[in-house]
């Protein structure tokens, strides 16, 4: 029997949404259709939409979830715009996929998941790296207990210069932070979720911007800043508009005596490959990108390379699998992945980092 086709709305039509939403939700053209695309930039919500042949576009968000009354929207907006847009879609009566970091602190994320429960909808924050090949490998591993018992982990989202220059992402009044909410989000929801999410009781942070304020005359890419499919009517860059963070570090203590060093940069005077994420157990090491397992065999210390099937895969792959998912728990036939405990645990330890790079002192969460 021929199922109903969930409506899929798009507010914030910039990069993230084009390269990756809605490929995504196109691959579910059996389950969902989007009908409608929504910004605040005018050309942008009508690029998206004559793009990818959208039927409507608007600019004015909640012009389309009021006409339109879409059954899920995807939330692309900057970070700061995350929370009012994700209560207004769910006021709207939808379900919502919300891109990382769900806010750009963790009373608004708090906020955000009490409105979904009142509403009874599901919200689910776009941590698209979990579902990639290499990352599911990596937790059907430490599930199986290959590495024992874990101790210490470094989640490391390093680049040499790759300052997105191409949207908001460096103005502290659209995204709230650099690229500890960019891409060190997405390094410290991996380790959290490969080792069981314990809870982060303490962290210390610094914070630095000392490279991507000035004008270096160097020439970069488009991909290198995490675009890699490059960025129809990119926004103007002015480096003098640089407001946040350009490297990030943090020491976080976990509540099972782990601990756990956070490093995050999109510019830093670093030899390529310096961003690796690895994992210590008392059986195994694991180290990610490419994912190997360190220990010993027989007499002899030995490395593993898991062979992963679809290790090289699209950039979107894990977008295109977490709508999947998403679409599943909306239909009750799976439970949702990413959970609101993980992705609290996450936002608040990154919140709290932040505080710590201000204060100059180690931050205690409150739980």
């Amino acid at each position: 029997m021929t199922r109903n086709k969930l409506k899929v709305g798009l507010i914030g039509t910039g990069m993230i949404c084009n390269i990756a939403h809605v490929p995504a939700w196109r691959e579910l053209a059996d389950e969902v259709e989007i009908v409608g695309a929504a910004d605040v930039v005018a050309d942008h919500a009508r690029g998206t939409a004559e793009a990818h042949d959208i039927p409507q576009w608007f600019d004015d968000p909640q012009r389309m979830l009021d006409e339109l009354r879409p059954d899920i929207v995807s939330v692309c907006a900057p970070n700061r715009y995350h929370k009012p847009w994700t209560l207004a879609a769910l006021e709207a009566g939808a379900h919502v996929l919300c891109e990382k970091p769900v806010a750009d602190n963790y009373q608004d994320a708090v906020e955000m998941y009490d409105a979904a429960e009142a509403a009874g909808k599901l919200l689910m924050v776009g941590q698209s790296v979990r579902f990639r090949s290499d990352s599911m490998a990596a937790k059907s591993l430490t599930d199986a207990g290959v590495l024992g018992e874990t101790y210490y982990a470094e989640a490391g989202a390093m680049r040499r210069r790759g300052v997105p220059t191409w949207g908001q992402f460096h103005m502290q009044e659209h995204s709230g932070g650099g690229p500890i909410y960019d891409i060190g989000v997405h390094a410290l929801d991996l380790v959290m979720w490969l080792i069981g999410s314990p809870r982060v009781i303490s962290v210390s942070g610094a914070a630095y911007t000392r490279l991507a304020n000035q004008d270096e005359g160097l020439l970069t890419s488009e991909a290198d800043s995490g675009a890699p499919e490059g960025v129809p009517a990119a926004r103007p860059y002015d480096y003098r508009e640089f407001d946040v963070e350009d490297l990030g570090v943090g020491f976080l203590r976990l509540e099972n005596d782990m601990t756990i060093v956070l490093r995050a940069s999109w510019a830093a005077n670093i030899p390529e490959g310096t961003g690796s994420t690895f994992i210590l157990g008392t059986r195994a090491g694991m180290a990610l990108n490419p994912l190997r397992i360190i220990g010993t065999l027989g007499a002899y210390q030995a490395d593993t390379t898991p062979i992963v099937p679809g290790r090289d895969e699209p950039f979107a792959m894990g977008h295109i699998r977490e709508a999947a998912h998403f679409v599943r728990a909306i239909r009750g036939e799976e439970e949702l992945s990413v959970k609101r405990d993980e992705v609290l645990n996450v936002i608040h330890a990154l919140d709290a980092l932040y505080r710590s790079a201000q204060s100059g002192a180690e931050v205690h969460l409150d739980w």
